[in-house]
């Protein structure tokens, strides 16, 4: 029979970002909750009410439980308070990168099954262009504009969509095995897959990412979304748990960062790369950041926390799953021989394991797949929407697999080597490309790399080399040969790459993440130049 405690760890809490937004309504309705840029600002009950009315304009449009509507839009009150609504009827936003257009727009509008869009009028536009394969759509919201004419859809502007809504009264607040969103990968080897997440996962997501028992009502949480990553569903919800405000700005912009955190007095958010550009003052420890939020891996990271004064925590993350690892504390970072750093420690309620290619556990300190389970159900990914082949395979023997090169060592602590399907295997030696880029990214003239495997001989026990492949700053005329002999001094010897090439610019996702299938299928083209044949060799 299972302990009072051990009870208690395998049952999923009752929670939401609806439940917490209504009981700040009932105990702090007046505060502020979410500011935009603008200066607009909604308390914690006005977000209530209006959420509320839009759950309304999403019932009157012929949404209902269960149904999936796809958005395509900034990060705005408005994004929030519709996603608000479309959960507290029970239906699930599906927001889609705003750089979508022909076969990925028309593929993640027929993979969700949208009856009904939300769009800015600037992308309607794209919505005409692929009418003709659309298999369910039937109506558009122009939140923004005029309802102008697009193929034979039913086309309603933003303001009669919400002229006279009003809040329904049998409003339900979600079971935290409620959907509360699907957001697509990046599909950097295929299809974007649509994540399914509960809201347990996101409350476990957003308990995971700090130690927020050290946050107060007095939080300034700073989110440039976009809508359709993680992060803007997890910023509002951090804000509504401990009782502070949510700062919204449309998109991300590096050059308004530094002035925004001074001016709203932001406390939780990244690393403003402007102020450590700036000379060191007696006072930089005085401005109001105080809780940094920051990639566990991201080189500025601690140089910035010391000279400002915050507290930074690292974990590691993706959409499928809910922060399972994580800093022992704030700025408990621990680092390998190696130099990298770890991104963590197992979290309490989770299991984790480096598995080989038959899911069978590896020792400490050798390479192999990360992956994860939980005590509780609904706090890791729901599956993938309408796609079961890929459902199977990612949680396949009871354990979802993140694709991630791991290992961890005698004392427990993980630390990332590059994604599975990205590895390089040179004469013996396992090399994580994203360290190659990282020492070739330091260059001051790359904007862009990655590292790709390739075979000069295509039969099967050929050896891999490694093909860097760059993008170079705008006005730079940095050779390959400069390159690979900046390199040779600064990075090991079995990781200096054998072959370069230029591009413009690389292929990227809509996700902004290096298209590496595209780069591997090149090979070696006739523009791919050779160190070897170029006589470089490298001293041992």
């Amino acid at each position: 029979m299972l302990s009072d405690r051990k009870m208690e760890m395998a049952r999923t809490p009752d929670v939401s970002l609806i439940r917490t937004l209504t009981e700040r309504a009932d105990s702090t309705p007046d505060k502020a909750y979410v500011v935009d840029i603008e200066g607009r600002t909604l308390t914690y009950a006005e977000t209530v009410s209006a959420a509320q009315r839009w759950a309304g304009a999403w019932r009157r449009a012929g949404v209902s439980a269960g149904d999936h509507v796809v958005t395509m839009q900034y990060n705005t009150i408005e994004s929030l308070l519709g996603w608000l609504g479309l959960a507290w009827l029970g239906a699930v936003e599906a927001p889609v990168n705003t750089d979508y257009r022909s076969d990925l727009l028309a593929h993640a509008l027929n993979l969700t099954r949208a009856r009904v869009v939300l769009v800015l009028d600037r992308f309607l536009d794209r919505i005409a262009e692929v009418a003709d394969r659309l298999e369910h759509l039937r109506a558009i919201v122009v939140i923004d504009g005029p309802a102008r004419p697009c193929a034979d859809f039913e086309v309603t502007a933003g303001e009669a969509f919400l002229a006279g809504a009003e809040a329904p009264t049998d409003l339900e607040i979600p079971a935290p095995w409620d959907i509360m969103n699907v957001l697509f990968t990046s599909g950097t080897t295929g299809p974007s897959k649509a994540v399914r997440l509960p809201w347990a996962q996101m409350h476990a997501m957003v308990t995971g990412s700090f130690r927020i028992e050290d946050f107060g009502p007095d939080e300034v949480v700073y989110n440039a979304g976009p809508t359709y990553h993680v992060g803007a569903k997890v910023f509002p919800y951090l804000a509504a748990l401990c009782g502070g405000r949510h700062l919204m700005r449309p998109f991300i912009s590096r050059s308004a960062v530094a002035s925004e955190y001074l001016q709203f007095g932001v406390t939780v958010g990244g690393v403003v790369h402007d102020w450590l550009a700036e000379p060191e003052q007696p006072d930089d420890a005085q401005r109001p950041l105080k809780f940094l939020l920051t990639p566990y891996r991201d080189p500025a990271a601690e140089p910035f926390a010391r000279r400002f004064g915050c507290r930074r925590f690292g974990v590691f993350n993706m959409t499928e799953v809910s922060s399972p690892i994580q800093f022992r504390d704030w700025d408990a970072a621990v680092h390998d021989e190696a130099g990298r750093m770890s991104c963590g420690v197992l979290r309490e309620g989770y299991d984790a394991r480096i598995v080989d290619a038959h899911d069978q556990p590896v020792p400490d300190g050798q390479p192999g797949e990360l992956i994860v389970r939980a005590d509780r159900p609904w706090v890791m990914n729901a599956g993938y929407l309408n796609n079961p082949e890929a459902t199977a395979e990612a949680w396949r023997n009871g354990w979802f697999h993140t694709g991630d090169a791991m290992y961890r060592d005698a004392d427990g602590n993980f630390f990332f080597l590059d994604r599975i399907k990205d590895a390089i295997r040179r004469r013996g030696e396992n090399i994580s490309s994203f360290e190659v880029e990282a020492y070739v990214n330091a260059h001051p003239a790359v904007a862009l790399s990655a590292a790709v495997a390739v075979k000069k001989n295509e039969h099967a026990g050929a050896d891999e080399e490694i093909k860097i492949v760059v993008q170079r700053v705008a006005g730079q005329s940095l050779s390959a040969e400069d390159l690979i002999r900046w390199l040779i001094p600064r990075m090991p010897r079995f990781m200096t790459p054998r072959y370069v090439a230029f591009m413009d610019a690389l292929p990227l996702t809509p996700t902004q993440k290096v298209r590496k299938k595209v780069l591997r299928e090149a090979g070696l083209g006739p523009d791919v130049w050779d160190r070897e044949a170029a006589g470089i060799e490298i001293p041992r």
